[in-house]
């Protein structure tokens, strides 16, 4: 079986597509099934890369982005060119640049579409989005969403709900690569205080200005650490200067991604105060289970966050843009250490049951073997 992934971006470029991407690329790879993707540049020119793993990266060139949407001029008649190569066309959604490319190349083979949002913000750019949008799905031989709450809530899937599988998102076990060296000069260096962390891009749906205003509720031996580069990252510098809590918030930036596991060892709790469904899932939640430590996330109403965190289970879900809720919240297991490690135990035990990478890879794996002829056994040439 040949596949071939078609993203928006693709790494070094970070973000939760990015990351599903990659983790499914490597897994199946893994598992025997060619994989190559085809994403945007970000340059003017087409690249070709090969993989530590050895499959393809077309990188198709590309003028720019606009609203939010990257110009790869070259994707379409790339995508035309290889499209017959492959069994199965992964396209990860929302991505108008991919659903042009795949309506001008026309391809024969079964495409699974991988839901990961709706379109939130761009509500004038869905307006001329939507008939491609309709035709992608009306087209498609599966739609993999990530999660039944938003399987439920998304209002473009409804028509097509028997289309739908949910193949929830996996991450690799990465808890061995937090180093214990920096996870304790992590704790020194915010004196011993307790940590709360949060990660994110730093745009307008993560809420993390819900989270700086909580932070002024917050005991004095607590350090809110929120790590993470993006456009709103020096408004937020400024927040927090106003609001006096300097020391007391700490915005790191980018952070690189071989440290992350250190950061997510070396917090008591992992805090996500996303504000609307563009956070559709949480990928940042799993990456908290891994460690083992207890979340505090919003109940967003038709989100995958809240489905991801049970709350009472592995964490807590209050309501957004709340930051008294919010605060209390973080409070009450500061102040609990039993009950703080009981819930990060829990969600331990959740990622190993539910978020695993190679599992999510198995799912997806089930999803295109679903779609595609039975395959005749090998035939045993001492038969």
């Amino acid at each position: 079986m040949r596949v071939l992934q078609i993203s928006k971006f693709y790494p070094p470029v970070r973000g939760g597509i990015e990351t599903v991407a990659v983790a499914l690329g490597d897994g199946l790879n893994r598992l025997g099934v060619r994989a190559d993707v085809l994403c945007a540049n970000h340059r003017w020119f087409t690249s070709h890369e090969r993989s530590a793993m050895g499959y393809d990266i077309w990188r198709a060139g590309s003028l720019g982005t606009l609203m939010s949407t990257s110009m790869a001029w070259a994707m379409p008649a790339l995508l035309a060119l290889r499209q017959g190569r492959y069994d199965v066309l992964h396209v990860h959604m929302p991505d108008p640049m991919a659903a042009m490319a795949v309506y001008l190349s026309r391809p024969r083979g079964p495409l699974v579409l991988h839901w990961h949002s709706d379109v939130i913000r761009q509500r004038a750019a869905l307006r001329l989005y939507e008939p491609l949008q309709h035709w992608l799905l009306q087209r498609a031989a599966a739609v993999v969403v990530t999660s039944p709450a938003y399987a439920e809530s998304s209002q473009p899937l409804q028509a097509w709900r028997h289309k739908v599988r949910i193949v929830p998102i996996g991450i690799d076990d990465n808890r061995s690569a937090a180093l214990p060296e920096r996870v304790s000069e992590l704790r020194r260096l915010w004196h011993g205080r307790r940590i709360v962390f949060s990660l994110g891009r730093m745009t307008y749906y993560k809420g993390f200005d819900v989270l700086i205003d909580a932070a002024a509720r917050l005991p004095d031996d607590c350090v809110v650490v929120i790590g993470g580069g993006g456009e709103l990252l020096d408004a937020y510098r400024a927040h927090v200067a106003r609001a006096g809590l300097t020391g007391k918030v700490v915005l790191t930036g980018a952070l690189p991604d071989h440290d992350l596991p250190s950061y997510f060892e070396a917090c008591d709790i992992f805090c996500m105060p996303s504000t609307v469904r563009a956070e559709a899932y949480g990928v940042a939640i799993v990456e908290a289970m891994v460690m083992g430590r207890p979340i505090v996330a919003t109940d967003i109403e038709g989100s995958g966050v809240p489905w991801v965190n049970r709350h009472g289970e592995t964490g807590l879900n209050v309501p957004v843009r709340n930051p008294e809720a919010l605060a209390t919240a973080i409070r009450s297991l500061l102040d609990n250490p039993a009950w703080r490690e009981t819930l990060g135990q829990q969600a331990r035990r959740r990622f190993e049951a539910e978020f695993e990478a190679e599992r999510m890879t198995r799912r997806m794996l089930d999803v295109y073997r679903d779609l595609l002829p039975p395959q005749p056994f090998p035939t045993d040439p001492d038969a």
